[in-house]
C-alpha cells in the first residue's frame, strides 16, 4: 500500500514539474520573442529615419542636375506670361500662357518620371549621388550601416548593413509659380519658379513608410520695362494648376 501511495505521489510530482517546465519555457520563447520585435521595431524607426534622410538628399541632387535655370529660354518665358500694364507703364496683372505652361510642366514630369523609372532599373548610375546605393529588380537599395542606429558619429559605420529598399510611388505633381518684384528705377525683375512634389516608399525590415518629397527652385528669370504699383507691395505672384503625371511600378 505505501509503495502504490509513493508511485502515486512521484507520479504526480513528476506531472507537476512538467507542467512548471513547459510554462517556463513557453514564457521564455513568448519574453523572447516579445523583446525581439521590440527591438526591431525601434531598429526599424531609427532605420527609416535615417533612409528618409538619406533619399531625400538623393532626390535633391539628382532633380537639381535634372531640373536648372536654363529649363526655359527667354523666349519661351515671355510667351509663357501674360502681363497687363497700364499707360504709366506700372504692371496691373500676370497670367500664364496656359497651353505653354501645361507643354512646360509635361516635359518636367515626363523627364522626372523617365528618369525615376531609370533609377529604379539600374539605367542611371545613382552611385554617384551617394555610395550606399545599390539597384535591384524595381528598386533603389540604401544600405545603412546597424551602427548608424546609435546616432553617433563614432560608431556610425560598424556592423553590418541593413538593406532598405526605396520605389517611387503615386505620382509626381508639378506647377509653376511667377514672381515680378521692381528692380531698380523703373525696371522688374520676372522668376518663374517650378514646384515638385513625388513620394517615396521606405521599406525596411520589420517596417514601411510612405514619405513626400518637395522641391522648388527658380528655372527661368529676366528684366522687363515697367513696375510693380505699391498698392501690391512691391511683388506680384501668379501660381498654375496643378499637373501630375503618375508614377508606375
Amino acid at each position: 500500500m505505501k509503495n502504490i501511495f509513493k508511485s502515486k505521489c512521484n507520479s504526480n510530482n513528476i506531472l507537476c514539474l512538467s507542467k512548471i517546465l513547459f510554462l517556463t519555457f513557453v514564457f521564455i520563447i513568448s519574453f523572447t520573442f516579445f523583446l525581439f520585435f521590440k527591438f526591431s521595431s525601434n531598429i526599424s524607426k531609427n532605420i527609416i529615419q535615417i533612409s528618409e534622410a538619406e533619399i531625400n538628399k538623393v532626390n535633391y541632387t539628382f532633380i537639381t542636375n535634372k531640373i536648372n535655370h536654363d529649363l526655359l529660354n527667354k523666349e519661351t518665358l515671355k510667351n509663357i506670361l501674360i502681363i497687363t500694364k497700364n499707360k504709366n507703364d506700372e504692371i496691373l496683372y500676370v497670367d500664364f500662357n496656359w497651353d505653354i505652361a501645361y507643354q512646360v510642366l509635361d516635359s518636367i514630369s515626363n523627364t522626372l518620371t523617365d528618369s525615376f523609372e531609370d533609377m529604379e532599373q539600374g539605367d542611371i548610375e545613382i552611385a554617384y549621388f551617394d555610395k550606399s546605393i545599390s539597384h535591384k529588380t524595381n528598386g533603389i537599395i540604401l544600405n545603412i550601416p546597424i551602427g548608424s542606429i546609435f546616432n553617433n558619429n563614432y560608431f556610425y559605420n560598424i556592423g553590418p548593413k541593413v538593406p532598405v529598399k526605396v520605389n517611387f510611388v503615386g505620382a509626381v505633381l508639378t506647377n509653376l509659380e511667377t514672381k515680378i518684384t521692381n528692380y531698380g528705377l523703373n525696371n522688374a525683375l520676372v522668376e518663374v519658379f517650378v514646384f515638385i512634389e513625388f513620394h517615396n516608399q521606405i521599406m525596411a525590415p520589420f517596417a514601411t513608410k510612405d514619405i513626400t518629397f518637395k522641391y522648388d527652385a527658380v528655372i527661368a528669370s529676366m528684366m522687363i520695362e515697367g513696375k510693380v504699383p505699391s498698392f501690391y507691395n512691391g511683388t506680384i505672384n501668379k501660381t498654375s494648376d496643378i499637373y501630375s503625371e503618375s508614377l508606375e511600378n
